[in-house]
C-alpha cells in the first residue's frame, strides 16, 4: 500500500485544497427529502473508526478494524468527496475515494457513501482481486458545532468483476473532527 501513498496523498490534496465557508453553522440545506434534509457544504472531516472486520465472520474469524477518512465539505450540489483508508489486524488494507452525502433528521446525521479502491489481503480475508468497491452507511450524532460521533455499517466487494467475491462486512464506531 506504501507505493500508493503518495497518489493518496495528492488526491487528498486536490480534493480538500478548496476553501469552505466556515460562517454557516448548521450546514445548509441543498434540497429537502421526504423528512431529511439533504445538506449542502459545510466544513471539512477527518473520521476515524475501530470496530469490527469481517463481521459476518465468513473464515471463522472476525478481526479488529481501523479507519481513518477524510470528508470533503466542499459540496458538488450535495455530493462531496472523500478518500480513506480501512485496515484491519491481519494485515488487509483497503484504500479508497469516493463521494458521500449527509441528510440530517432530528438532530442524526445520515452518511451514505459510495467508493472504490485497492486492496491487499494481507493474511486476511481474500476479496477475490484488487480492485473492490465499498458502500457504508454511517449515522452520527453531532457534538457541539465540529464533533460527531456515531456507529458506521460498510460492506466491501468486487462487484463480480472477478472469479471469487466473498464480500465482507464491518461495524465500526466513529468519532469525526471537523476543520
Amino acid at each position: 500500500m506504501s507505493r500508493y501513498l503518495p497518489l493518496a496523498i495528492a488526491a487528498a490534496l486536490v480534493l480538500f485544497a478548496a476553501p469552505v465557508s466556515r460562517a454557516a453553522d448548521p450546514p445548509p440545506v441543498y434540497s429537502k427529502v421526504g423528512p431529511f434534509d439533504l445538506l449542502g457544504g459545510s466544513r471539512n472531516y477527518l473520521d476515524v473508526g475501530y470496530g469490527i472486520f469481517e463481521l459476518t465472520n465468513k473464515r471463522g474469524k472476525r478481526t479488529q478494524a481501523g479507519r481513518i477518512e477524510l470528508r470533503g465539505g466542499r459540496k458538488y450540489a450535495f455530493l462531496g468527496p472523500a478518500v480513506g483508508l480501512l485496515g484491519n489486524d491481519d494485515g488487509g488494507r483497503f484504500g479508497y475515494l469516493g463521494v458521500y452525502a449527509d441528510l440530517a433528521w432530528r438532530g442524526i446525521v445520515l452518511t451514505p457513501q459510495l467508493a472504490v479502491g485497492i486492496y491487499r489481503k494481507g493474511d486476511s480475508l481474500d476479496m477475490g482481486g484488487t480492485l473492490e468497491f465499498r458502500e457504508s452507511l454511517e449515522v452520527s450524532c453531532p457534538l457541539g458545532k465540529r464533533w460527531r460521533a456515531g456507529i458506521s455499517f460498510g460492506h466491501i466487494s468486487n462487484g463480480n468483476i472477478h472469479k471469487g467475491n466473498p464480500g465482507q462486512e464491518d461495524l465500526l464506531l466513529t468519532i469525526a473532527a471537523g476543520f
